[in-house]
């Protein structure tokens, strides 16, 4: 950085520290004896001189950065603020309740039994399942909870088994009208998909023009619910639970999502998100020109990063990342390659990012 004088030097350095303190060694990809004053400074030496002030207030003045105990308490607040409200909708709605009469609501069996008939799928290793299980306080139980949102037919069975014997022992429940009563066939009504993060919406829901149909997490979670093996197509709600996302992503899915129910006839799928990022918070809305100036400096960025997967959001490069999502946004875990290049370039390219990622795909 050229600090020469000491006056400059403790101007920086101690709130770099405190930064790294604070938030930015939790980063899980960094290892023992560089964590992030170490990562900063060979990071920064890429850059050609007159840049790396540029580069340094990025991280500075622009860097979001997601801790894990953020995330955790999000998924904390997900049970009581966001799925039990849904659940205290439906039993007003279907028993013309006052939604303010709370204490009437949660004690109809109605209630306990779509408790009892949630399905939560996990959409990614970030969905924190078991920390969303625990949260819950024993309300989800064990089967009716997976990191994944595909199946397999001998943990489907296992779930199902576990619901109907739940539901058939269940003293709230017992005391139904005859025409409530639990049948030997019952299935899960309420789906929940859960993950931490969504920049872009293009992996949830999206439609490939060449191929003229859609594709998507979202497509084949509703391919599930009309085979009708695990889910009771008569009766359903698919829920898609984000702990963050940007208002580019809620804005794709939002669309997208009400496109493809819309034209196959299904339920419409209710997005619910516990912390979005504006607009306001991508670079190139911030119109920061120079910082954005310097991201397009060919040096500063390798072609290796411009795979099959990137073109996917509709851009030849990652410069400004998926889908020129132009994020300066870190989760602790890994960075999301809807941030800008600079910051989650992996280690092995030519130009390595400061919190460098570590991809869910692999060219061959």
């Amino acid at each position: 950085m050229g600090w020469k004088e000491p006056d400059i030097v403790q101007a920086h350095v101690p709130s770099l520290q405190l930064l790294a303190d604070y938030k930015y060694d939790q980063y899980q990809r960094y290892g023992p004896g560089k964590r992030f004053v170490e990562s900063l400074a060979l990071w920064l030496v890429q850059f050609d001189e007159k840049d790396r002030a540029k580069a340094l207030s990025l991280v500075q003045d622009k860097l979001i950065f997601i801790s894990e105990s953020e995330i955790s308490h999000l998924v904390t607040l997900a049970y009581p603020d966001v799925i039990v409200q849904e659940r205290l909708r439906l039993v007003a709605e279907e028993n013309d309740i006052a939604p303010y009469r709370v204490g009437q609501l949660v004690k109809h069996p109605r209630f306990e039994e779509l408790r009892l008939k949630s399905l939560y799928l996990g959409l990614s290793d970030g969905a924190h399942t078991n920390d969303l299980r625990r949260a819950s306080y024993g309300a989800i139980s064990n089967e009716q909870i997976w990191q994944a949102y595909e199946l397999g037919e001998a943990k489907a069975d296992d779930m199902l088994r576990e619901l109907r014997t739940s539901l058939a022992t269940s003293g709230r429940i017992a005391n139904l009208p005859g025409d409530l009563k639990m049948k030997e066939n019952e299935r899960f009504s309420l789906v929940w998909l859960v993950d931490d993060f969504s920049g872009s919406g293009n992996t949830y829901i999206r439609f490939d023009s060449k191929e003229k149909r859609f594709k998507g997490k979202i497509r084949k979670i509703y391919d599930m619910v009309l085979d009708g093996g695990l889910v009771d197509p008569d009766y359903y709600e698919v829920y898609l639970l984000l702990y963050v996302a940007t208002r580019q992503a809620i804005d794709h899915i939002e669309y997208w999502a009400e496109r493809f129910t819309s034209e196959r006839g299904l339920k419409p799928l209710r997005l619910h998100v516990l912390h979005p990022i504006e607009k306001d918070a991508a670079l190139s809305q911030a119109q920061d020109f120079e910082i954005m100036s310097m991201l397009e400096t060919p040096r500063y960025y390798d072609s290796q990063a411009s795979d099959r997967h990137i073109a996917i959001g509709g851009t030849t490069d990652a410069r400004f990342g998926f889908a020129n999502c132009s994020l300066p946004l870190v989760l602790s875990h890994n960075t999301p390659n809807n941030s800008v290049y600079v910051l989650w370039g992996p280690e092995e390219f030519n130009f390595f990012g400061l919190f460098p990622r570590v991809s869910r795909h692999r060219e061959s």
